[in-house]
């Protein structure tokens, strides 16, 4: 744990700038992410003063599964959550992927449940299926429950060939549609498709042995990707020395329906560097022609 402490710099960072919202999971981090911020959040005394979403569903496959007791599963990943973060309720409680064969009644009751003892105060969906989403949310408006508030799905600049691990969802045209016509938020992982804009996933650049890169290539260095790349590095310059990675979170944050990007610095540069994308304002025809569209 003394060595995951060099994390909190980048954490009081990130608050300093602005930042209220932190994503985590017991997964993440080879299983510290949650303990790091739960000991930050404890030395620095803000838990007020932030969000905190964390994950819920870790099963087989990392999923809910059909034969394990869904309500003692929340039950029992809630209370290891609340434990490890050292805080008495969880802004927002996602489940991390679903399982179609659990009805969303189920679902839907018993994550009411947790919003009435306090242990949670919203909840939603990472990884799922809007159709999935709008069936739960139908029978809760329909039981006078609480439904989905947040969608967390994977949505960036450059669009995967397929999902980069088993049961990832990203967001199609039917999907940003439906987050403009219902205004549910959509907390988009992997906001910079893991590092495609650096440039650093091309092919020609990658070495045999390295696995993950292979994976990159395999996913996002399609034609299309490789040209959106190519401009976002020429808008990037035009507009004032950004990089493409820049260019490629501003475009999200010019969605016309609520969205909160997940980034995932790993130094303080790279955090400045995603905190200044914030500052880059683009038009609308310069966000379609970033996807290839006519202005």
């Amino acid at each position: 744990m003394a060595e995951s402490v060099k994390w909190f710099a980048m954490l009081d960072q990130f608050l300093a700038a602005g930042g209220t919202l932190f994503d985590t999971s017991r997964i993440y981090g080879d299983g510290e992410s949650e303990a790091v911020l739960g000991a930050w959040l404890r030395e620095r005394q803000v838990r007020e003063q932030v969000v905190i979403t964390t994950k819920c569903g870790h099963g087989g496959a990392l999923g809910i599964l059909p034969d394990q007791g869904f309500e003692a599963m929340v039950t029992e990943e809630v209370a290891k959550s609340l434990a490890t973060l050292d805080t008495d309720y969880i802004d927002l409680l996602l489940l991390h992927r679903d399982n179609p064969v659990v009805p969303v009644a189920r679902i839907v009751d018993r994550l009411n449940q947790e919003l009435e003892n306090g242990a949670i105060r919203a909840f939603g969906a990472s990884n799922w299926g809007y159709e999935r989403v709008e069936e739960a949310n139908v029978y809760a408006t329909r039981h006078g429950l609480y439904g989905f508030t947040v969608v967390s799905n994977h949505l960036s600049l450059a669009e995967p060939r397929e999902p980069f691990y088993p049961r990832l969802v990203t967001v199609d045209g039917a999907g940003e549609l439906w987050h403009e016509r219902t205004r549910v938020p959509l907390l988009s992982w992997s906001a910079q498709a893991r590092g495609f804009f650096t440039g650093r996933y091309q092919p020609g650049l990658v070495a045999e042995d390295d696995t993950f890169s292979k994976r990159m290539l395999e996913v996002y260095a399609t034609p299309v990707n490789l040209e959106r790349l190519r401009r976002a590095k020429d808008l990037g310059r035009r507009r004032g020395s950004y990089t493409a990675t820049q260019v490629a979170l501003a475009w999200l944050l010019h969605k016309p329906y609520p969205l909160v990007p997940v980034i995932g610095p790993r130094t303080l540069a790279e955090l400045d560097d995603c905190l200044a994308a914030a500052q880059l304002k683009l038009t609308p025809a310069e966000c379609a022609w970033l996807v290839g569209l006519p202005d």
